[in-house]
């Protein structure tokens, strides 16, 4: 739904075809509205080993996903956590405590409000085509940085904010919940293969 609403909002501009459209280098975009970079929005930085930190309740990201949970964060609050190398096409947005391993960018927003729109903006990219690797996949700073991307007036940035973040709570609603539901698979399973547990006394 996210995806949709962005795409009509700015990849067709139909909430805004009644208005004027200047010509710029990446097509007609409503007049008002500016081209710019990712880096004008966003700063990226690395994310840190993790092998020392003890466990926790803090999740850390690679660039394959969730990896484990420890007790100290690298960043607190919105992000939009890009790929380093590996799969470059896992760019993820949280919303809280986490640590990424080195796999992982993680950004800092320079503008408020603007990270579900640039989490839209880089997941409508390819960015396996952008591989600047040889053996392993890998995306650059200097890569995203460049990327060019429309940036529209604040009170529509406001506006898209106010319409999308019910549905990303949704998201991260359901992503926690799957992952309380994976914890308790991987505790019980165990259990019930070592006949620990006895199924048929609990289904009795």
């Amino acid at each position: 739904m996210t995806q949709t609403v962005y795409k009509s909002w700015f990849s067709n501009f139909e909430p805004f075809s009644d208005g004027t459209f200047v010509e710029t280098e990446l097509g007609m975009i409503p007049s008002g509205w500016t081209i710019g970079y990712l880096a004008d929005l966003i700063e990226i930085r690395y994310g840190k080993d993790h092998k020392k930190l003890p466990n926790g309740d803090i999740p850390i990201y690679g660039s394959g996903g969730l990896m484990r949970h420890v007790t100290s964060a690298l960043y607190t609050g919105e992000s939009v956590l890009i790929p380093r190398k590996g799969t470059l096409s896992n760019v993820m947005y949280v919303d809280e405590a986490f640590w990424t391993v080195d796999t992982m960018f993680y950004s800092i927003m320079k503008v408020k409000g603007i990270a579900k729109y640039v989490h839209q903006f880089m997941l409508s990219k390819d960015l396996v085509s952008m591989n600047a690797g040889s053996a392993v996949p890998s995306m650059t700073t200097d890569i995203l940085n460049r990327m060019p991307i429309i940036i529209p007036p604040e009170e529509v940035l406001v506006e898209f904010e106010a319409v999308t973040a019910p549905m990303y709570q949704k998201m991260l609603f359901n992503k926690r919940e799957n992952q309380i539901l994976a914890e308790l698979r991987d505790t019980l399973l165990p259990k019930l293969m070592s006949g620990e547990i006895d199924l048929s006394q609990i289904l009795s």
